[in-house]
């Protein structure tokens, strides 16, 4: 058997811990530093007393599986078409909503954090909910942000970052076509995975994850993926023949590609690594009359590592004194369908230190994404 010779694919569940068939064509899934652990188990010694000495038979009470590997960010291709890796999202809690046509206009009104969409818009509460607005023209031109909600019955769209530029009622705007995951807690989704290992047949069930993103400078952007599941008997299969269109080739994070990066209302920042982790509680249960695997917290975390700079320019440490928050935002591509744009409402700066680099003083510090007023939106990930 070759390490090199692996596949693995994987498809949403309409019914939990029920296989919903993933084929090769259709849910094959391009990953890399793939490490499964295909029997997870717990035992119970039985400790049994006997007159001589040595060990007694440890019995298997309950086996799950897990698999981690990395999935590189990149977009799907075309603005508005859901990314291949979408299913792995859902299944750690995110929610998935398809824009699949830019909606355009010219605004009513506006405000310091709202604006007042064209009468022609949705009348549907919160449909434009975490999806990215542009200004493309009149007052306030040229600013983007994050819808936080939405009220159909007025139109008004409030963002989660106050504008610099108040819009009014010559702004003109665009929602492009995107892809947005934002996290969810209640109503999770579970993923089948398939791992073929030269021919032997790993299938995982059931299976809910957590997920963190790493962007670093002069490297490949990553989303690493841990997903648990519940363990199926292991079987010879063929290799399925598996296709990876859907898959686009990821642009490395440099000053061309990665763009936009905003955090805590300052836009000079010259980053070295920048990272999410969304850190869900996920937790095995066997129990008389069920298995499943649950999702039951989360605490999104990271770290950011940039060009250290004088507090004239801008005071990190009396921000992290006063436990500040605020939005961050950054974009990873530069061409429709093949951008994700990374945002969260509320971050803030944790212990502060110096590093170095090439010669150079480096800040770096912890991450925390906190929720903000309307929460499952501490963390959103919009592919463009």
């Amino acid at each position: 058997m070759l390490t090199r010779k692996r596949t693995i694919l994987g498809k949403i569940e309409t019914t939990y811990g029920q296989d919903p068939t993933p084929s090769g064509a259709s849910n094959a899934i391009l990953v890399s530093n793939i490490n499964p652990t295909p029997q997870e188990t717990e035992m119970a010694d039985r400790n049994l007393i006997r007159p001589h000495l040595g060990s007694s038979e440890q019995l298997p009470v309950a086996i799950h599986s897990m698999v981690e590997f990395d999935v590189e960010v990149a977009g799907s291709g075309t603005a508005g078409v859901a990314p291949a890796y979408g299913p792995l999202l859902r299944a750690c809690a995110f929610a998935e909503t398809i824009l699949a046509a830019a909606v355009t206009g010219t605004a009513q009104a506006g405000g310091a954090s709202v604006v007042t969409l064209a009468a022609g818009a949705s009348a549907v509460d919160n449909f434009y909910r975490s999806l990215t607005i542009r200004t493309t023209g009149g007052t306030g031109s040229g600013q983007s942000r994050v819808i936080a909600s939405y009220v159909g019955a007025t139109k008004v769209a409030t963002v989660s970052e106050a504008w610099t530029t108040p819009p009014d009622a010559t702004t003109t705007y665009s929602i492009d076509a995107q892809v947005v995951y934002a996290p969810v807690s209640s109503g999770f989704e579970s993923v089948t995975l398939h791992l073929n290992i030269d021919g032997v047949l790993h299938k995982m069930t059931g299976a809910r994850g957590t997920v963190s993103f790493d962007l670093t400078a002069k490297k490949i952007p990553v989303m690493k993926f841990k997903f648990t599941g519940l363990y199926v008997a292991v079987i010879d299969g063929a290799a399925p023949t598996v296709v990876y269109s859907a898959y686009q080739k990821p642009v490395p994070v440099n000053g061309v590609n990665t763009t936009g990066l905003t955090l805590l209302g300052y836009a000079g920042a010259v980053l070295s690594q920048l990272s999410f982790d969304m850190a869900n509680s996920v937790v095995f249960r066997s129990l008389v009359g069920a298995e499943s695997v649950l999702i039951t917290d989360r605490k999104p975390a990271g770290n950011i590592t940039m060009e250290a700079v004088a507090v004239a320019t801008k005071d990190w440490w009396t921000a992290v004194k006063n436990a500040t928050t605020g939005a961050l935002s950054v974009t990873q591509g530069t061409a429709a369908g093949n951008k994700v744009k990374f945002d969260s409402p509320a971050a803030q700066l944790t212990k502060p230190t110096y590093q170095d680099m090439d010669g150079v003083q480096m800040l770096q510090a912890g991450m925390v994404y906190v929720p903000g007023v309307n929460g499952n939106d501490e963390f959103t990930i919009s592919v463009q």
